[in-house]
């Protein structure tokens, strides 16, 4: 039966964990309880983070991958800069008495450089596809930007970090400014490419040029493709990502 609001006490399995959601997201969440939304990301957050970790969430959203990750007891970093987004993210945690204590929310948008940071949503505020691509969309505001290294800064000496990034296209000018986060000795990247918000954005050649550069920081680095499993290992390759031909979710891990 359709959810006309999702009720706070709607508890979920995530993960094998138990969490409550209090949002104005039904339909999310309604896909998520049918296995529909993302499993391959829900896979690697299974597998890979727990009390050991710290886990900063690069677009937090609502905070379905923040709350996995909070549940299975590691520290939270969750990056918001979408006014509404960040609104029920706060009332997700909080409808989780455990969690919030676990979980720092950083109210920017992640950027390169200092500054303000302009953001267009596609259809409106919070629908998860707010973007630094967008700014000629109907809908723009401004945030502050945190830059990858104020975010070292926060992260501290973490021995095993695992970075989620999804960003709606923002990705792209970020990855190459990425260095204080990638220095520690244990790092995964969870990275979410959108070629498609690219190649509209900037056209086919300049997009071949900016997939390359997001990827150069994790040369040498082990990558898995994400689809509904981990898949085997693979070597990104920038064309066949924006032709569609390699995923556009990888897992990315740090080879010392």
């Amino acid at each position: 039966m359709p959810h006309d609001k999702v009720k706070p006490g709607r508890t979920l399995r995530l993960a094998g964990h138990a969490i409550v959601v209090d949002d104005d997201q039904p339909t999310f969440w309604d896909k998520v309880e049918q296995g529909r939304w993302e499993p391959g990301t829900i896979a690697v957050l299974a597998d890979s983070v727990g009390p050991h970790t710290t886990f900063l969430d690069l677009g937090a959203w609502v905070g379905p991958t923040t709350l996995i990750a909070a549940a299975a007891g590691a520290r939270c970093i969750a990056v918001e800069a979408d006014p509404s987004a960040l609104a029920q993210l706060r009332r997700n945690l909080a409808a989780n008495a455990a969690l919030p204590g676990r979980v720092t929310v950083v109210d920017r948008a992640v950027s390169a450089a200092p500054g303000l940071v302009r953001l267009g949503a596609r259809r409106k505020p919070g629908d998860s596809m707010s973007s630094v691509l967008l700014t000629g969309s109907a809908t723009t505001w401004d945030s502050e930007a945190i830059t990858p290294a104020d975010l070292a800064v926060l992260v501290g000496s973490a021995p095993d970090l695992f970075i989620k990034i999804d960003i709606e296209g923002g990705e792209f000018g970020l990855a190459p400014a990425l260095a204080p986060l990638l220095a520690g000795p244990r790092v995964s990247v969870l990275l979410s490419l959108h070629p498609s918000i690219l190649r509209d954005g900037v056209g086919a050649d300049a997009a071949l040029g900016q997939v390359t550069r997001a990827l150069a920081p994790f040369t040498g680095w082990g990558a898995r493709p994400v689809g509904t499993e981990v898949g085997e290992p693979q070597t990104p390759r920038p064309q066949a990502i924006l032709d569609g031909r390699q995923s556009d979710e990888w897992l990315l891990t740090k080879v010392s």
